[in-house]
């Protein structure tokens, strides 16, 4: 019983750190996806406002911020100034304005629907954004999913072999026999979550994307792994 406490301690908390750092990088990758719609000449106060609001309207997107081409050669200059300094001496500046829209979470399920009206906004001329990083998004959110549906999966078997021993059990254990095999599966449980947290744990220095798994849903596990294991035990009079 202790054995099959500890087994599902470090399987159940294994399924939650993995599913954390999923869950952290891809909000870190959605944070810092935008896409880049640029235009050919520099729209009046009037028709950037109006262009804005044509890209809220939008129900995925969450922001939508015009960029002047000054703005854009001044984020240049600040990482590469000497290469500003080169451009301007030959041409001046020539960057376009943009528009950088930035999608909410539920966007980015449906971007080439957001990404085909949007461009109906106005005469854009070009558009950025990076692939690569769109597929990594939606790659670490479908793990996530999967990493759910495993977990309901099987907090539903605890919740059924839960019923089973309460269902089948030939006679009801005594308190003290409760206490003592209620808190060796707890236990048991418990060092096997931590067994599994220090295992991980040197993986912070190499992950900036580290997240915890939620307080609730590791309460969640412990419960779930320590009552199915301890059961069984006590109503068999083991």
């Amino acid at each position: 019983m202790l054995l099959l406490a500890l087994m599902g301690g470090v399987g159940g908390e294994s399924l939650l750190l993995v599913r954390a750092q999923a869950e952290r990088f891809a909000d870190l990758l959605r944070e810092d996806f935008k896409v880049l719609f640029f235009l050919k000449e520099e729209p009046s106060e009037s028709q950037a406002k109006l262009i804005e609001e044509r890209l809220l309207g939008l129900p995925e997107t969450a922001r939508a911020v015009y960029v002047p081409r000054e703005d854009s050669l001044a984020a240049l200059r600040r990482e590469d100034p000497e290469l500003v300094d080169s451009i301007i001496w030959v041409a001046g500046n020539p960057l376009s304005p943009a528009f950088e829209a930035r999608l909410k979470p539920s966007g980015l399920d449906r971007f080439e629907t957001w990404l085909a009206a949007a461009g109906g906004a106005a005469a854009w001329t070009e558009t950025r954004y990076r692939p690569a990083q769109l597929r990594a998004m939606l790659q670490a959110r479908l793990y996530v999913h999967f990493l759910d549906l495993v977990w309901s999966a099987l907090l539903c078997a605890s919740a059924a072999a839960l019923i089973a021993a309460l269902c089948l059990g030939a006679a009801p254990p005594s308190r003290g026999s409760w206490a003592a095999v209620a808190g060796l599966a707890a236990a048991g449980t418990a060092a096997g979550m931590i067994l599994a947290a220090a295992a991980a744990w040197p993986a912070r220095a190499y992950l900036p994307w580290w997240g915890h798994p939620p307080l609730l849903r590791q309460l969640a596990l412990w419960a779930g792994v320590s009552l199915p294991a301890a059961l069984p035990f006590l109503w068999s009079g083991d």
